[in-house]
């Protein structure tokens, strides 16, 4: 199955210390970009997703916003895919991704490119 923009995975996360499963919601699928999702507010900036509607949560979780975490192509397709976005949280989140200034003006025209095709 492909995995397609606002799908969130359960997937290897070699870029964390130590490395782990996390989740990560789909951005770009042909550039293998996208967002990390925690269980805590660790890095800021963040934005919260509410565990209401999201079955692919287990609890209130934050969207981390500061950079986007590119996997390799084999780490994608041994995923799971946990389920997708809501419309409600497509919104916040790119209201969150217009307001954040840690991101850079190609990484934010990037991420609302792709936001707007859900």
């Amino acid at each position: 199955m492909a995995i397609r923009v606002g799908d969130v995975i359960r997937v290897w996360d070699r870029h964390t210390r130590p490395p782990k499963f996390k989740r990560h919601i789909c951005i770009c699928p042909q550039k293998q970009l996208f967002l990390r999702i925690n269980s805590r507010a660790l890095f800021p900036p963040h934005m919260i997703i509410r565990s209401d509607g999201a079955d692919f949560l287990d609890a209130d979780s934050y969207v981390e916003l500061q950079q986007l975490v590119r996997h390799y192509a084999l780490e994608i397709t041994e995923a799971d895919v946990l389920g997708r976005l809501t419309r409600t949280h497509v919104t916040a989140l790119i209201v969150s991704v217009k307001a954040c200034s840690a991101l850079s003006q190609e990484m934010k025209d990037l991420i609302l490119e792709r936001l707007s095709q859900y």
